[in-house]
C-alpha cells in the first residue's frame, strides 16, 4: 500500500514541479510582451498618433489612400492605353 501511496505523491511532486515551470516561462512571456506592448506604443506616439485613437487614424489613413488612388487612376489616359492594346 506504501508504495501506491509513494507513487501518488511521487506523480503529484513532478506534477506540481511542471506547473511551477510552466507558470515562471508564463510569467516571462508574459512581461516580454507587456515589455513589446510598451515599445509598440512608443513607436506609436513617436509617429504623433494617441494609441487612444488609433483606429481612427488607420481608418482616416485608409481613406486617404483610396482618395489617392482614385485620383491617380482619373490622370491616368484609359481610353489611349485601351486603343494601344
Amino acid at each position: 500500500m506504501s508504495t501506491a501511496i509513494d507513487h501518488k505523491l511521487s506523480t503529484l511532486k513532478d506534477g506540481l514541479a511542471k506547473a511551477k515551470d510552466m507558470r515562471y516561462k508564463a510569467e516571462l512571456r508574459k512581461d516580454a510582451l507587456l515589455k513589446q506592448q510598451e515599445e509598440i506604443l512608443e513607436q506609436i506616439r513617436a509617429e504623433q498618433v494617441d494609441p487612444e485613437m488609433l483606429e481612427q487614424e488607420i481608418d482616416k489613413l485608409e481613406r486617404e489612400i483610396a482618395q489617392l488612388a482614385d485620383e491617380v487612376e482619373s490622370l491616368i489616359p484609359w481610353d489611349l492605353i485601351k486603343g494601344q492594346a
